[in-house]
């Protein structure tokens, strides 16, 4: 168990589970706001499911995850623990399909005031036809233009069934895969609608990628954490939270008691600020609380069965991302591929893998980032990295790799189904002061480092509130 451990005045009242993006926006949230947090995290590396990985004496992301313009939470955070012009480079939107195939996309949007950036890439998208850029753009103007809201029942395969083929496959469903890591024809159209409508109906920079220059620990959790430290915080890493009980306190009112090995202690406040799949396992204990007795957890305990068991039922998504290593990045098959080389975001063709990332490493070789989503592949690990070389060998004359791993995140996210996104919006944002963070916990959104940070800047705010 590592502790990092600043001396504090008043003992913590305030305990933030998970150190995750979720977990640090609330915990930093609170500090800056002058409360005493102490954060447990079971991880020695901060960041949850979007933390930096060491292996093989490298390190790496343990999957890409995107950021867009129109993120201006986490944007905002990451500027206020670090100069963000260093952290992270900002580029316009652009889409394009690897390789020199007869199915190819080209689209770029350039630097035009909205709304006319996005009919600007529209109209001159590579790929498709006339017909295709016109029907595609009536689609937009009254899918994310219009004042209805989505049905919560309908698929994104639903929504796009009138699209014609060529930018459904080569457009919309690779971007509702890269957004909801959900396959099209089970993915919310509800929630698809509210991130594309984000990205492209606010600025022209809301839908500007955003490649993180550091790992995405060193991004937003680590250095977060620090200065929760440095305020008197407390930030334990390696500390694994097995459960809560319910106890009374002298003053009568209900406080909460963290079962953390060396570190139990009990809390005015908790922030749950972990993976759905940890959250049934934590509030067990609490739910388990009969409600025929008079104990201080009993009305928090039929409140947490309800968590508890819808939580159980979650369906989740894996991603699979091989990270290679190369001496240099090798020319692309065929001249015509020459113009897309220097997009730092390619998609493939799915066999296995749909997304692409190259980038330049400290070393002077080349990383190449081949992500497989939503999959349910049972091949080995081995197996995996000898088709995606393959996969990109049809695209670039690459060398054999210096180096290569596949790291598999099998609960990468929730399922973002319509009934799993009903659900979620069902469940309570907090019970009493106890209080749920995560990307799980604001299904307005995907699964994505916003939902995170909203989430936790969400459930800090109401302890603030309640503490006026």
């Amino acid at each position: 168990m590592e502790s990092v451990y600043l001396r504090m005045t008043p003992s913590p009242r305030i305990a933030v589970v998970g150190g995750g993006w979720a977990g640090a926006a609330a915990a930093l949230t609170l500090a800056r706001a002058g409360r005493a947090v102490h954060v447990f995290e079971a991880n020695r590396v901060p960041g949850g499911r979007a933390r930096a990985v060491s292996h093989g004496g490298r390190t790496f992301d343990n999957g890409q995850h995107l950021l867009l313009g129109a993120y201006s939470r986490s944007l905002d955070l990451i500027a206020s623990v670090q100069p963000v012009a260093q952290a992270v480079t900002r580029l316009p939107l652009s889409l394009h399909t690897a390789g020199t195939g007869a199915r190819r996309l080209a689209l770029a949007a350039p630097a035009l005031p909205a709304p006319w950036h996005l009919l600007a890439a529209f109209l001159s998208a590579r790929g498709l036809t006339i017909a295709d850029r016109l029907a595609t753009l009536r689609w937009a103007d009254q899918a994310l233009r219009s004042r209805h809201s989505v049905a919560d029942d309908l698929t994104v395969a639903d929504l796009l069934a009138a699209q014609p083929a060529a930018p459904r496959e080569m457009l919309w469903e690779p971007l509702c895969i890269a957004a909801l890591n959900t396959p099209a024809e089970c993915a919310s159209a509800s929630v698809f609608v509210e991130i594309l409508r984000r990205s492209f109906l606010g600025d022209r920079a809301d839908c500007d990628l955003i490649i993180p220059r550091v790992d995405l620990s060193q991004l937003f959790p680590a250095p977060a954490l620090a200065e929760v430290a440095a305020r008197r915080g407390r930030v334990t890493l390696g500390s694994v939270v097995r459960g809560l009980r319910a106890e009374r306190s002298p003053t009568g009112q209900v406080r909460y008691a963290l079962d953390a090995g060396e570190n139990t202690a009990s809390f005015d406040h908790v922030v749950i600020a972990t993976g759905p799949q940890h959250v049934a396992r934590l509030l067990e204990p609490l739910a388990a609380e009969s409600s025929e007795s008079n104990e201080p957890g009993t009305a928090l305990g039929a409140a947490c069965r309800q968590i508890v068991t819808a939580l159980q039922r979650l369906a989740y998504e894996a991603i699979t991302t091989i990270h290679f290593e190369f001496l240099h990045r090798g020319a692309p098959h065929g001249s015509s591929a020459m113009a897309l080389d220097n997009a730092p975001m390619l998609m493939l063709d799915g066999h296995p893998g749909q997304w692409l990332f190259w980038h330049r490493l400290a070393n002077g070789h080349w990383g190449g980032s081949v992500v497989i989503s939503a999959h349910r592949r049972d091949d080995e690990a081995s197996a995996l990295v000898d088709v995606a070389l393959q996969q990109l060998r049809r695209v670039w004359d690459v060398p054999a790799p210096v180096w290569q791993t596949a790291v598999t995140e099998k609960r990468a996210t929730y399922a973002c189904t319509p009934a799993q996104v009903r659900v979620l919006k069902q469940l309570p944002a907090r019970i009493g002061r106890l209080h749920f963070a995560g990307d799980w916990t604001y299904p307005l959104l995907p699964a994505t480092l916003e939902a995170a940070v909203l989430s936790g800047e969400r459930a800090a705010h109401a302890i603030l509130n309640e503490q006026q």
